[in-house]
């Protein structure tokens, strides 16, 4: 999740063409947060809709895990510095208090909700903003090993044995997640090579399209709670040795299905058409429908909107509507108005930098 430029491929070696950007991962962005966005809003119709929970349930397997595939190659030139902490600070860390306070005030005026005025235990989605903080402060040392996932994936493992973890300070779902984003470099890289391959192409959408037909097939039944990787597996009621194993093949599981989504995206390597130059500049500005969504959410939920028309029409207008919604909040309007709070060093930047004076 990006709301900057994206990092461009490597310098190619002295005497070798400069390599070309690979906007593709700038568009992939895009297409995993409408996925994020369609999943939370069709997960308001879980009760009532059999469409709403087999989409809700496929999508939630695999969209976390392709975010922090693209979060781990974005951060893969990330050092342990002062710069990089700053930018953590002005990046994630100051719109994770802004919106958690847009998230005590939209609970307790449509919910009437008291504010916990926690900051450790974060509201619905604001888990990612404090995740990402996490792994690239912790990205740095692990790509420092010889084998950085191996420890990174043990702590995973590890991680589930503790019952007490949980959500505070979305420790658990760091760990869980950790491995992916440790691999993203690696992982991101082969994709782009795949990508280039009819046969992977086809391999992926048919693992795709059979494992949504798999989760549509088992519903209601179909329980995706292993994929969110904040429960330990005493809550999973798994035992040790069972857990271990049951969350190895869930990481498994999550990051293939992610592949698939990433080799599948469409787009060429410099974004040559306009359809695909949109969705590159769309996918640097993420941030924006990311952020934005949550307090609505709320506010639909608050209305009841799609609770009136028959399930599965609410359930297709849901989805339409979320990738309408991630369509206009890149928009360079949306931007002007949100910016102060998605991105407030660069509007604070922007505003409040002294200009030059005329000679």
């Amino acid at each position: 999740m990006s709301s900057t430029t994206s990092d461009p491929a490597p310098d190619a070696p002295p005497g070798q063409p400069p390599r070309v950007r690979q906007t593709w991962v700038d568009q992939a962005r895009w297409v995993a947060i409408t996925l994020v966005v369609i999943g939370h809003v069709v997960g308001l119709l879980r009760g009532r809709s059999d469409l709403a929970r087999a989409i809700s349930d496929f999508v939630y397997t695999f969209h976390i895990a392709g975010l922090v595939l693209l979060a781990g190659w974005g951060a893969r030139r990330q050092r342990a510095s002062g710069e990089g902490l700053t930018k953590i600070f002005w990046q994630l860390l100051v719109p994770y208090v802004v919106f958690q306070l847009l998230a005590f005030a939209a609970n307790r005026v449509f919910e009437g909700a008291h504010p916990s005025w926690s900051f450790t235990s974060q509201t619905f989605g604001l888990w990612f903003l404090v995740a990402l903080a996490a792994w690239r402060l912790l990205g740095p040392w692990f790509h420092g090993l010889r084998w950085p996932v191996l420890p990174a994936l043990a702590l995973a493992l590890l991680a589930g044995l503790s019952p007490r973890i949980g959500d505070h300070l979305s420790l658990s779902r760091i760990a869980f997640f950790l491995p992916v984003f440790v691999a993203g470099p690696w992982v991101v890289d082969r994709v782009s090579h795949w990508r280039t391959l009819p046969a992977a192409r086809a391999a992926g959408g048919l693992l795709l399209a059979g494992w949504g037909l798999w989760v549509a097939g088992h519903q209601p039944t179909f329980d995706r709670t292993i994929f969110f990787g904040r429960d330990s597996y005493d809550a999973l009621g798994q035992g040790g040795l069972h857990g271990v194993l049951a969350r190895l093949a869930a990481l498994a599981l999550t990051t293939v299905l992610a592949v698939c989504l990433l080799v599948l995206v469409p787009g060429r390597p410099g974004a040559p058409t306009r359809v695909g130059r949109w969705a590159a500049e769309a996918g640097r500005h993420t941030m924006y429908p990311y952020l934005l969504h949550l307090p609505l959410l709320t506010v639909l939920a608050w209305s009841g909107l799609l609770g009136r028309p028959a399930p599965t029409i609410a359930t297709l207008v849901g989805v339409l509507a979320a990738v309408a919604f991630c369509v206009v909040t890149v928009l360079p309007p949306v931007r002007f108005v949100a910016g102060p709070f998605v991105e407030p060093r660069t509007w604070a930047q922007r505003w409040l930098r002294p200009r030059a004076r005329r000679p």
